[in-house]
């Protein structure tokens, strides 16, 4: 198994792109933490990867640094960090309520920033880390109507460069993944219509993030762009 004795932390870890991650890891052998503010869904993911569920709110500090507290105190070490959690909104700008920009803000980009420079110390100190955050198309673009998404992913790229100029020569390998449209109950919400066999699936952003996880150290892989594959109707 690929990930045997090591230890990850999921945020936004209830559905989507993060309940994915979490069973990949713990198939591949990892014990799992499951942290989103829903306590029912992280309550049922961590019972399906026989993992621990912590709730969170990744854009309050002290929910990320209890996060990162209790994960170090089941375990007693933090080998992966996932910044998966997310918020969207769906306003031209002009016509964006203050407050739901900083809600996109704050969970999307502030959520990685608190939850990385808690989990960090421990990473130091053992010489060893992988963060792994979840970005977007959108943070390599812009896209109407989602200034703060496009904003905030774009943060999330960003902060990952700055991550591996302080890190990487210190045993930590900081990585992000881009995927395209992809299936989950954000983007059907956005896109009523759309036909969810055309999308990326949620098992693709998995298996790119089991092997960001799993790299040996004689190669680094800083981005990766998961678009959706050829979609082969029957004739």
């Amino acid at each position: 198994m690929k990930l045997e004795n090591k230890v990850a932390v999921i945020t936004g870890a209830g559905r989507g792109i993060g309940e994915a991650i979490a069973v990949a890891f713990a198939r591949e052998g990892a014990r799992v933490v499951c942290a989103a503010r829903s306590k029912d869904e992280i309550d049922r993911v961590a019972r399906e990867v026989d993992g621990l569920a912590i709730v969170c709110d990744v854009a309050q500090e002290t929910d990320t640094k209890n996060l990162i507290d209790q994960s170090l105190e089941a375990y007693g070490q933090i080998d992966i960090l996932v910044n998966n959690a997310g918020a969207v909104a769906r306003l031209a700008v002009h016509e964006l309520p203050v407050e739901d920009w900083d809600n996109v803000i704050n969970v999307t980009l502030r959520g990685t920033f608190l939850c990385t420079k808690f989990a960090l110390p421990a990473m130091l100190e053992r010489k060893s880390g992988c963060i792994i955050n979840i970005s977007s198309g959108a943070g390599k673009q812009g896209v109407p109507n989602r200034s703060a998404y496009v904003a905030a992913k774009h943060g999330v790229n960003g902060f990952t460069k700055t991550l591996a100029a302080e890190y990487l020569t210190k045993g930590i390998r900081p990585h992000v993944i881009c995927p395209g449209p992809t299936v989950s109950r954000m983007r059907s919400e956005g896109f009523p219509d759309e036909d969810p066999r055309t999308l990326i699936q949620a098992e693709d952003i998995a298996d790119a993030a089991v092997f960001l996880a799993a790299q040996e150290h004689t190669a680094y892989t800083m981005e990766v762009v998961v678009n959706p594959g050829q979609v082969i109707k029957k004739i």
